[in-house]
């Protein structure tokens, strides 16, 4: 490994007054072969992102020298095919590499849009000629309140205070060179607010830091997210989120509370024969079908693809009584591309992950370097397996137990299991290692990571009624959410710390929201029967 370098600068955002745009090319390449048709390959390029802002100032240094994970990539398209064809044989990839660590992002502040202008300040490296070529890598994002003087970050968290001035953004880096054109993007509740773009001068190795603030104002409460775009392509992005003030001034006591932001659920309603995959707003407007034959879903951490589970028949798709087959993919984790969705079904983008008929979700890490599920595969008992999204890495790692979802770092998984005897909800780290039990009661299942990392919700069986309960990381400060008649069950949480969750309170199905302390409980879509398998039905909020 080439010798680490130290890289400190400064970048200043100043007032730009031009509206950003957002761009996306997508071409469509669809060719025959003799005897059956062959499907062609979609290649999507890069995002193109121009930004402009006021108010915010950014800063980079650091040191640091160990590895860091590949860059991700987008997986590789497939199209709908309008005739029968042959599927391929699947080529799963059966390397093992080690998990790795990374967090997620997400992005809000002040309504201007900033522009970048940057002015190096501090030492500047001498770049060190690598041994061994090797392509470039940003690790994974760490945000912190403030730095040590060697760079390490201090007060790190996913959770920051209404009041908070200034984020330290610190990433390790591997294989840059003075080649390497790479942008910054923040983004703060998807509205892009600052942006810097340039060569790399920071040497080939070590660690950044690169700080946001709001020139002595406190940034502004919501979801935040930076992106790391090198040579065009997205190479790291991470997210954390500034809390919104509970309590109200004078002035604001009588008026009425906010009403709730609106985000996309994704979910999958149960038709008597098979799961169908739905998405819609969470005040219950907007709903759109989607696939037949697909449950559990969750979201990349961008918004724009679902991951999920295929269940047989997945590649026969119907639309106003004709079927349209779906060449190149079968039952197990496949994804599929949501970003204005087409009505043409031959126009959907959709691929496989991994073949496995015995999954029935899918968990996308909030870095989107990984993908969990459980599956059988031929024993009796299920374990939770991990995928590399980037080029489809199967990880050797199998933990025992089953309905896994993230902590909002990706680097622990929370989950149901009986292992060591103990049935109950667990966590571990993404690789297994520090595994312990944080409940002790047979029926608790189905547990969701709150996305400020401090709460997970679950549900529980107790006296004959199912209902969705909240505890403390650490087991501790159970609390019962719901207590209607009819199961409660399958929470989900939305960016700004409310719960989705399904009920049959009233005798049917139906997807439900509420506070995180149980209040405002509403129904917000009807007719959402998750089937016999209730794991099935899990759903995830973007």
């Amino acid at each position: 490994m080439a010798a680490s370098e130290r890289y400190d600068d400064r970048t200043v955002v100043t007032p730009h007054p031009a509206p950003k745009e957002r761009k996306r090319w997508v071409w469509v390449a669809l060719g025959g072969c003799a005897g059956m048709l062959c499907l062609g390959l979609v290649a999507v390029a890069a995002l193109l992102l121009v930004g402009g802002g006021e108010g915010f100032e950014f800063s980079l240094g650091g040191e640091k020298t160990t590895p860091t994970p590949a860059i991700v990539s987008q997986p590789s398209t497939t199209k709908v095919e309008a005739e029968p064809t042959s599927t391929p044989p699947a080529t799963e990839p059966t390397t093992e590499p080690t998990a790795t660590e990374d967090t997620s992002a997400g992005v809000q502040g002040p309504t201007e849009t900033p522009e970048v202008a940057e002015t190096p300040s501090g030492e500047t490296p001498t770049p060190t000629s690598p041994s061994v070529s090797q392509e470039p890598s940003i690790g994974p994002i760490t945000f912190a309140v403030g730095v040590t003087d060697d760079n390490q970050p201090v007060g790190a968290d996913t959770s920051f205070p209404e009041d908070i001035e200034e984020i330290h953004a610190v990433f390790d880096y591997e294989g840059m060179s003075e080649s390497n054109d790479w942008e910054r993007h923040w983004y703060q509740d998807g509205e892009e607010v600052g942006s810097g773009s340039d060569t790399w001068t920071a040497g080939e190795s070590g660690t950044f830091d690169l700080s946001l603030t709001g020139g002595g104002e406190p940034l502004g409460s919501g979801t935040w997210r930076l992106e790391l775009h090198v040579n065009g392509e997205l190479a790291r992005s991470g997210s954390f989120v500034i809390e919104a003030s509970a309590t109200p001034t004078p002035e604001s006591t009588s008026a009425p509370p906010p009403a709730a932001r609106t985000y996309k659920v994704a979910f999958a309603r149960w038709d008597g024969g098979k799961h169908n995959l739905y998405i819609a707003n969470t005040d219950g407007s907007g709903e759109q079908f989607l696939l037949e034959r697909a449950a559990g879903p969750s979201w990349s951490s961008d918004g724009e693809y679902l991951g999920f589970f295929g269940e047989e028949g997945v590649d026969r798709q119907v639309r106003d009584g004709a079927e349209y087959v779906v060449s190149g993919i079968s039952n197990g984790i496949l994804w599929l591309n949501v970003a204005s969705f087409p009505s043409d079904i031959t126009q959907v983008e959709i691929g496989q992950f991994v073949r496995d008929g015995s999954a029935r979700w899918a968990a996308w890490a909030p870095n989107g370097d990984m993908l969990a599920f459980d599956a059988t595969r031929g024993g009796p008992d299920r374990r939770i397996y991990f995928l590399g999204t980037a080029d489809n890495q199967q990880f050797n790692i199998e933990i025992p137990g089953e309905q896994a979802d993230w902590a909002p770092d990706s680097n622990q998984v929370v989950y149901r299991s009986g292992r060591d005897g103990k049935q109950g909800i667990w966590i571990s780290n993404r690789d297994d290692s520090g595994a312990h039990n944080i409940t002790n009661e047979g029926s608790d299942s189905l547990p969701a990571w709150s996305p400020d990392g401090k709460t997970i919700a679950f549900h529980r069986d107790s006296g004959g009624n199912v209902d969705i309960y909240l505890m403390n990381v650490d087991g501790s400060n159970i609390r019962r959410l719901t207590d209607a008649p009819g199961p409660d069950s399958l929470p989900a949480w939305t960016p700004d710390g409310r719960i989705v969750f399904r009920s049959a309170r009233t005798g049917s199905w139906g997807i439900y929201t509420m506070k995180a302390d149980g209040s405002d409980q509403k129904q917000i879509i009807a007719n959402a029967d998750p089937g016999p398998d209730w794991t099935f039905g899990r759903m995830d909020v973007h």
